[in-house]
């Protein structure tokens, strides 16, 4: 099973795509949070994430945190309990692998930074994939 993420964004207007299959896919809109974090962020002065998901359970799985829509933090994990083999993790952008990480036993992290331009070929994906069953 294979998810992929694609985060879309700049200061005007953002959305976020997230599919399971080529088959099926779900698009949201995420104007009215990006004017509240923005609010939040010049009253509160701190880190905020502007768009976080998290796929799997808590034995393999991935996530992928969006801070101030130009830096993305990805995760991997595959712990003991686990019936996969492993776990992985991929960003990419016009069709070139930025970063891979692989959790075979306990957690692997990794960031990289957007590319601010707007356009499908400067879209930043997130995919997630588990290894076959031990």
């Amino acid at each position: 099973m294979e998810w992929h993420l694609s985060l879309h964004g700049d200061a005007h207007f953002s959305k976020m795509e997230m599919q399971h299959s080529p088959k099926m896919s779900a698009t949201f809109s995420k104007k009215d949070l990006q004017k509240t974090l923005i609010v939040g962020l010049l009253t509160l002065g701190s880190a905020s994430a502007a768009f976080a998901a998290t796929f799997g359970d808590s034995s393999s799985g991935a996530s992928s945190v969006e801070s101030f829509q130009i830096k993305y933090d990805g995760a991997a994990w595959n712990y003991s309990s686990s019936p996969y083999q492993y776990t992985s993790f991929t960003y990419s952008r016009n069709g070139k692998t930025l970063m891979n990480k692989v959790a075979y036993s306990g957690k692997v992290t990794g960031s990289v930074w957007d590319d601010l331009r707007w356009g499908d070929k400067y879209t930043t994906k997130f995919n997630w994939n588990r290894g076959p069953r031990k």
